[in-house]
């Protein structure tokens, strides 16, 4: 079993508790460590903090609510009560975080591994271990190279320990380039300032989306100069939720009084600040899944647009208007699950560019008027999906004949 060793030792350099509490995105240095862990196959997490705090037992009891394993010790001494010889252990030091590459490397079968980088004098943030290269914070040993350590003082950081015994077994080392380090490979943060520096870089080099023109064009690039502000409030996310089902209710309360402008505005902000959540949590690592307050949304929105137009027709055009928007709801829950075709994303479809068009529809006429172009544009966007999708196997099938 692999077991997560996690510093908590050490105090940024303001001063204001442990480097690992520090808030980073949607929750702290902590939060993106225990993840990384997770994605390297850690099935127990251990904590070492000599001092005890309130918020790192707050993410134990929270973390053991998720049904996962995990303790904090005191001292280097404590830690072989936690581990038997059979599990391997993964160490982060204070303030460590690895990328993808890294996580992927650790992911792999249980291997012994000490991470250093050449060039030791460019470097002096991270220990050293001979003339030419520093240790990068991060080891991956046997547990039962804790008895090498069984007798040493209280007072010896863990991460010294650790490397003192990695380096007499001979541990093979995973020497990282100067490229890979400024590539992001392992960044060290010590503070609140480095937190925002890591915090822009990462913004900086994020890469454009698959998505449609509102969102890549309006949606996103606003949301993006407003995340800083908002993962600096750590509710950010819960008042984000609230908003966005309260919207949706609004939408469902105001159109069932009949106004059409008001109800799908509020829907569309719905979804809009749904969509700013998201965004929050896009570096938090963990599983891209569909959230209960997103499958509420769609039908606070499938709700509120069916009232509407069940009020815009009379009984001539009351079944044909309720047959287009169920094809529309069909169009749309097939094309989530479209292949991403690059040829054609950037005209897709979702759900806040079809209240878009319902919106403009219900400005200068009758909704059912936007139901039928909405469904006719998904329609088609649906066909050119499926089509491309049909057609790029056979485009590749000449030169395997």
């Amino acid at each position: 079993m692999k077991l997560a060793l996690i510093s908590l030792a050490k105090d940024d350099l303001d001063g204001q508790g442990p480097i690992a509490l520090l808030p980073l995105f949607a929750g702290t240095l902590l939060d993106l460590q225990i993840r990384a862990a997770q994605h390297i196959g850690c099935e127990k997490f251990v904590f070492l903090c000599p001092v005890t705090h309130g918020a790192l037992l707050q993410k134990i009891d929270e973390m053991k609510q998720q049904g996962l394993d995990a303790e904090y010790v005191r001292s280097p001494s404590d830690l072989v009560q936690y581990a038997s010889e059979q599990d391997h252990i993964v160490y982060f030091a204070d303030g460590i975080i690895p990328n993808e590459e890294i996580v992927d490397q650790l992911g792999g079968a249980p291997q012994e591994l000490l991470f250093t980088v050449l060039h030791a004098e460019e470097y002096q943030e991270f220990e050293r271990i001979d003339l030419n290269q520093r240790w990068l914070g991060i080891v991956s040993l046997n547990a039962s190279r804790l008895v090498a350590m069984i007798d040493i003082p209280d007072e010896w950081e863990i991460g010294s320990a650790l490397l003192r015994t990695a380096v007499q077994a001979d541990c093979p080392r995973a020497i990282i380039s100067d490229r890979r380090m400024g590539a992001g490979a392992i960044s060290h943060i010590q503070s609140e300032l480095s937190a925002a520096q890591y915090t822009r870089r990462k913004l900086k080099d994020m890469p454009a989306a698959k998505d449609n023109f509102l969102n890549r064009f309006l949606l996103r690039p606003l949301i993006k100069r407003s995340l800083p502000r908002l993962w600096a409030r750590k509710a950010a996310p819960q008042y984000l939720q609230i908003f966005a089902l309260v919207a949706g209710l609004g939408g469902i309360v105001v159109a069932a009084f009949g106004y059409a402008i008001a109800a799908l505005g509020l829907l569309f902000l719905g979804s809009a600040g749904q969509f700013a959540r998201t965004m929050m949590r896009q570096f938090d690592g963990a599983v891209n899944m569909r959230d209960w307050t997103a499958l509420a949304l769609d039908m606070f929105v499938a709700s509120g647009v069916a009232i509407l137009l069940l009020q815009a027709s009379d009984a001539a055009t009351l079944l044909p208007n309720l047959v287009i928007f169920v094809l529309l709801l069909a169009h749309l829950l097939l094309l989530r699950s479209a292949p991403d075709n690059g040829r054609f994303l950037l005209v897709r479809p979702d759900l806040r560019l079809v209240l878009l068009v319902l919106l403009l529809a219900s400005i200068f006429g009758p909704i059912s008027f936007g139901i039928y172009a909405a469904a006719l544009y998904s329609g088609l966007s649906l066909l050119l999906d499926r089509y491309i999708a049909g057609k790029a196997p056979k485009l590749s099938d000449p030169q395997g004949e």
